[in-house]
């Protein structure tokens, strides 16, 4: 996976996100649908759901929600994950505030 090309989110949270997706379309749920079963508006299931840059992080109340609503467990949700938590895979990129010539 290109991190520089998912700079918001670490490695963990664009996996998620993927499977987030997924798990909707294999349900048959349409957008609409999604987004009433979880509470939120059709934009902020977009944004959940995105791995590029502008979509929104992940919450545990979320994720709580979508292991109920989709009868999966969270291990399921996540998937395979490195054994070394300081791998660069938990780590959240941090966007570099001001110019590169200071």
């Amino acid at each position: 996976m290109n991190q520089v090309q998912f700079s918001k989110f670490s490695p963990i949270t664009v996996s998620v996100k993927k499977n987030v997706r997924q798990l909707r379309l294999s349900a048959g749920y349409s957008m609409n649908e999604g987004a009433r079963l979880l509470g939120v508006s059709r934009k902020q299931l977009e944004d959940i759901e995105t791995i590029r840059n502008y979509g929104c992080h992940l919450d545990l109340e979320l994720l709580a929600k979508i292991k109920v609503i989709y009868k999966t467990s969270l291990d399921e949700l996540v998937g395979e994950i490195p054994e070394d938590y300081y791998s660069d895979f938990y780590v959240r990129p941090r966007k570099r505030l001001g110019s590169k010539s200071r």
